[in-house]
C-alpha cells in the first residue's frame, strides 16, 4: 500500500517533473554541441535523480520514459529518429530507469524516515503535554478530564465511554473495589482501524481510542503503550489517594465519635443528675419544704432540662452541618429580632451580669430562624458562662457596606491568643486551672458552620470589653445584596 502510494503521482508533482524535465532537456542541448552525446546523457540523468529525490518514484519513473524518449529522438544518431535495432539502443533506457528507481526508493525512504521521524516527536511532545497534566490529578475525575485537552486531542488520542473496551476481568480480579492494581488491555482494530486501550483500576474503567500514528504498526503502538503507562500511574495514583482519604475520613470519623462519647457522656451527666437529685427531694421531700426551696428545685429542672434541650439541638445540627445540608428552610430575618429572641431567652441565666445592646440600623440577612437563634444562644451562653456575674456583655450590630455585623464582647477571662482559631473547632475546650464550668464544645463550631453556609465570615478577637473577655465577631451577608 505505501509503495503504490509512493507511485501515485497528482497534479501538482506532474507539474513539477514537466519543469525539471523542461530545464534539464535545454540544459542538455546547450551542452551536447560543447561536450557531445555523453554529457547530455548525464544531464538527463540529473534531471532524473532530482525529479526522484523530490517528489518520488512515480515523477522519476515519468522524467526516465520523458529523458529516454528525448535522449533518443534528438542526441542518438541518427537524431530526429526512433531506433531501437541494437541492444545499445536499450541501454539509455535501462540506465535511465535504474536511476529513477534508485533515487525514488531513496527518495521514498528518507521520506517515510522523516515521517516516522516527525510522527515520534510529536508522540514524545504529546506523551510529555500529557504527562504533565496527569501529574496533577489526583482523581479519577481529574484523568478523565486531562484527557480531554488540546494535547490529547492533538496527539490523536480520543476518551471512549468507560463500557467501551470493557473486558471481563476473571476471578483473581474480584476484591477491594479500590485496590491500586492497574490492568491494561490492547485491543488492536482489524485493518487499518485504530487501537483500543481499557484500562481498569477497581471500579474505574478508562478506554482510550489511539487514531493517530505513522506508520501504525510502530508509532501508534509505542504511543499508545507509552500513553497507557502514564495513565496506569495516574490511575494507581487516584487509587492510593482514595484510599488514603478513606482511611483519614474513618480516622476522623473514630476521633468524633471518641469525642461525641466522650463529651456526651460528661455533658449529660451534670444537669442528669440535677435532674435526678432534685425531681427525688421534691418527691421524699415535697410536703415539708418550704415553697422557696420547692419552686427553686423545680427551675432547676426546668433549667436543666433546657440545656440538655439545647445540647442535644447541638448535635443534631452539628451533624447537619458537617454532612453539608444546605439551609432548606431559610428565609429573611431581622438581626435586631432574632437578637431580642436570644436576648430574652439567656436574661433568666444571666445573673447579675448587665447585657447591654448598641444597635445602628437593623439588617436583614437570609438565614435559618431556628439556627440562627441556636449561633446566638451559643455564643452568649459562653458570654456567659466565662463571665463572673456583675460584669457587662455587650451586643453590637453595625453594617459594614453589603454585610451586617454582630460583635459580642464580653469581660470574662478570654480565649488565650494560641487558642483564637481552634476555639471554633469542634469539642474543642480550652485548657485551664481555673474552677469554671466549661461548654460542650460545639457552640462555636455551629457558628461558624453557620455563618460559613449563610456566605459569612466569623472570628474570635481579643480583648472584648475593657481590655478584658473575648469579642466574637459575626459578618453576614445583607439580603437584599444577595438576591439583587
Amino acid at each position: 500500500m505505501r509503495g503504490a502510494q509512493r507511485l501515485r503521482l497528482d497534479l501538482r508533482s506532474f507539474g513539477w517533473t514537466v519543469a525539471i524535465m523542461t530545464a534539464t532537456a535545454f540544459a542538455a542541448f546547450v551542452v551536447r554541441p560543447a561536450r557531445g552525446e555523453v554529457s547530455g546523457a548525464l544531464i538527463f540523468v540529473v534531471g532524473i535523480t532530482l525529479a526522484g529525490a523530490t517528489l518520488g518514484l512515480g515523477a522519476a519513473l515519468v522524467a526516465a520514459m520523458t529523458s529516454f524518449l528525448l535522449y533518443n529522438f534528438y542526441f542518438a544518431e541518427p537524431v530526429l529518429t526512433f531506433r531501437f535495432d541494437t541492444i545499445s539502443d536499450f541501454a539509455p533506457l535501462i540506465i535511465f530507469n535504474l536511476s529513477a528507481v534508485i533515487s525514488g526508493v531513496l527518495a521514498g525512504r528518507l521520506r517515510d524516515q522523516a515521517e516516522a521521524a516527525a510522527a515520534a516527536n510529536g508522540s514524545l511532545t504529546a506523551l510529555l503535554q500529557i504527562s504533565r497534566s496527569l501529574q496533577s490529578a489526583v482523581r479519577f475525575a481529574d484523568i478523565e478530564q486531562a484527557l480531554t485537552g488540546p494535547a490529547v486531542i492533538a496527539a490523536g488520542v480520543r476518551l471512549l465511554p468507560a463500557d467501551a473496551g470493557a473486558v471481563d476481568a476473571g476471578p483473581e480480579e474480584d476484591g477491594d473495589p479500590t485496590t491500586a492494581h492497574v490492568r491494561i488491555v490492547a485491543l488492536p482494530g482489524a485493518g487499518d482501524e485504530p487501537i483500543t486501550y481499557s484500562l481498569e483500576c477497581g471500579r474505574h474503567r478508562i478506554a482510550l481510542m489511539i487514531t493517530q500514528g505513522s506508520p501504525r504498526e510502530t508509532t501508534e503502538a509505542a504511543l499508545g503503550s507509552a500513553l497507557a503507562n502514564l495513565v496506569a500511574l495516574a490511575m494507581e495514583r487516584a487509587a492510593l489517594s482514595e484510599k488514603i482519604a478513606d482511611t483519614e475520613a474513618a480516622a476522623r470519623v473514630e476521633s468524633l465519635k471518641s469525642a461525641l462519647l466522650s463529651s456526651v457522656s460528661h455533658d449529660l451527666r451534670t444537669p442528669l443528675a440535677t435532674i435526678s437529685a432534685s425531681a427525688s427531694s421534691l418527691i421524699d421531700y415535697g410536703d415539708r419544704l418550704e415553697r422557696d426551696v420547692a419552686d427553686g428545685l423545680l427551675r432547676g429542672i426546668v433549667e436543666e432540662s433546657e440545656r440538655l434541650n439545647r445540647f442535644t439541638a447541638n448535635l443534631l445540627q452539628m451533624t447537619r452541618l458537617e454532612a453539608g445540608q444546605p439551609l432548606s428552610s431559610a428565609q429573611i430575618l431581622s438581626v435586631s429580632d432574632m437578637l431580642s429572641v436570644a436576648v430574652r431567652r439567656v436574661r433568666p441565666r444571666a445573673g447579675e451580669r448587665v447585657i447591654e445592646r448598641r444597635e445602628g440600623e437593623d439588617c436583614l440577612v437570609l438565614a435559618d430562624a431556628a439556627l440562627f437563634e441556636l449561633v446566638l444562644l451559643n455564643v452568649l451562653e459562653n458570654a456567659i458562662l466565662y463571665s463572673p456575674d456583675g460584669s457587662r456583655i455587650r451586643i453590637a450590630l453595625t453594617r459594614d457596606d453589603d454585610m451586617g455585623v454582630i460583635e459580642i464582647a464580653d469581660e470574662g477571662r478570654g480565649i488565650p491568643k494560641a487558642d483564637l482559631t481552634r476555639a471554633f473547632e469542634r469539642f474543642y475546650r480550652v485548657d485551664s486551672t481555673e474552677q469554671m464550668p466549661r461548654g460542650s464544645g460545639l457552640g462555636l463550631a455551629i457558628a461558624k458552620g453557620f455563618v460559613q453556609a449563610c456566605g459569612g465570615e466569623i472570628s474570635a478577637e481579643l480583648p472584648g470589653l475593657n481590655k478584658r473577655g473575648t469579642r466574637i465577631r459575626i459578618r453576614l451577608p445583607l439580603a437584599a445584596e444577595r438576591h439583587s
